[in-house]
């Protein structure tokens, strides 16, 4: 199932011939003319495929949801398919990460999710949409892929030889245990009686004060917690791991407030994909890339940077959250 999208205009002689045979030669010299200089458009495709479509009841199917022919030096995908937890009778039990995949300096976008179903019948998986938006122009436009139909059939019991339906429950005449009741109510006497003791020794202790929420916005909030971690001098004390896991953290508290909460806890393989949508310049990509290598390998203790690859690295971070929160600011921009 695959949205379809006007042909392609990569070319200006792509685009004069698509012209000419679908137009014939007589085709007004303005339309020619627009036609020309119209080679931004490239044949951006979304689709959707399960690998099958009927499966019994309890059984695992997988759905690929695939973004093709995205340019990312013209356009970006301003959002990804929004599939909840629970959709029409159908639960997914698993999502991978989305994979990005270079073609030809031509971006394709690629996730696994895989889905179960405990109700037999023929349940439709909806209509999904995304937003590309051009970088230049800033107008945006949906790529859709069309909705799908999962047959759950219900398991076939009739040859199994050991099987029995199901039985009334039958009533049994319950006899009161006085023993049991007094022993329970003893034992619930004494645990009352040593929780207070316990209380009474103890000091209530004083509870920890509030972290109060800083008022700077989530850019303005890094950059400062990066300047405030260059002056606490953990190179010079030889407190390197410790130095990269507070830089670790505070990218991550960064992208959580701007990007995705749950970044807070996602793995490098993770991380990648997510970011990677609002890195669209490669050279920003493959520091970022570098910048979440070093810090695993240093909070890993596999590697110990030297006091020049701290610095740089507070550098990359910096660099890297300002080309991301401009990225974000000029899509919501464009949107309003």
């Amino acid at each position: 199932m695959v949205y379809k999208c006007p042909p392609a205009s990569g070319t200006l002689a792509g685009t004069v011939t698509r012209f000419l045979l679908q137009c014939g030669t007589k085709v007004l010299p303005a339309l020619l003319l627009a036609a020309i200089f119209n080679t931004r458009a490239f044949c951006q495709r979304a689709s959707a495929s399960l690998d099958r479509d009927k499966i019994v009841i309890g059984e695992q199917v997988t759905l690929t949801l695939q973004v093709t022919d995205i340019n990312p030096r013209l356009s970006f995908l301003a959002n990804w398919f929004n599939l909840p937890d629970t959709i029409n009778h159908l639960s997914i039990i698993k999502k991978d990460a989305v994979d990005t995949i270079d073609v030809g300096g031509l971006a394709t976008y690629l996730q696994h999710i895989t889905i179960t179903s405990f109700d037999s019948g023929r349940w439709a998986i909806p209509l999904q949409s995304i937003t590309v938006q051009d970088k230049t122009t800033g107008k945006t436009g949906k790529l859709t892929a069309d909705s799908m139909f999962l047959q759950v059939l219900p398991v076939d019991v009739s040859d199994l030889k050991d099987y029995h339906d199901i039985k009334d429950i039958i009533d049994v005449p319950k006899e009161t245990d006085y023993t049991l009741i007094i022993a329970a109510a003893a034992s619930v006497i004494a645990v009352v009686v040593l929780l207070i003791l316990l209380l009474k020794r103890k000091k209530k202790p004083a509870s920890a004060p509030k972290k109060p929420k800083s008022l700077r916005a989530p850019l303005d909030e890094a950059l400062f917690k990066l300047d405030e971690l260059a002056k606490e001098g953990f190179v010079q004390k030889d407190e390197t791991k410790l130095f990269f896991i507070r830089l670790d953290d505070i990218c991550r508290e960064y992208l959580a407030a701007r990007i995705h909460t749950g970044v807070m806890h996602f793995t490098r393989e993770e991380l990648m994909p997510v970011v990677a949508i609002y890195l669209t310049d490669r050279q920003m990509k493959d520091q970022f890339r570098q910048l979440v290598q070093l810090i695993d390998a240093a909070k890993f203790a596999k590697y110990a940077p030297g006091v020049g690859e701290t610095t740089d690295a507070l550098h990359k971070a910096a660099l890297i959250l300002k080309y991301i929160d401009s990225q974000i600011q000029l899509a919501k921009q464009h949107a309003n």
